[in-house]
């Protein structure tokens, strides 16, 4: 089944989409990072820090062969 994520980088959108690709779904996350963008202009920061969700891609895909397609809305 082809599944899309709305707001992939965040802590529920993430896990969402692991676990659906993981299932064999084809998963495409939709973000628009409107979150971190709020945190880089207050200068705020997590406090348990959260890789950046191309480098999270990038893992997810090299450690099940699975890619998780983004789609980044301005």
């Amino acid at each position: 089944m082809n599944i899309v994520v709305l707001g992939g980088d965040g802590y529920c959108g993430w896990a969402t989409a692991l676990y659906l690709s993981a299932k064999g779904h084809s998963v495409a996350i939709v973000d628009n990072f409107v979150r971190r963008q709020w945190d880089h202009e207050l200068g705020a920061q997590t406090l348990t820090p959260i890789l950046p969700l191309g480098d999270r891609l990038r893992t997810w895909t090299r450690l099940t062969g699975k890619a998780i397609e983004l789609f980044v809305e301005m």
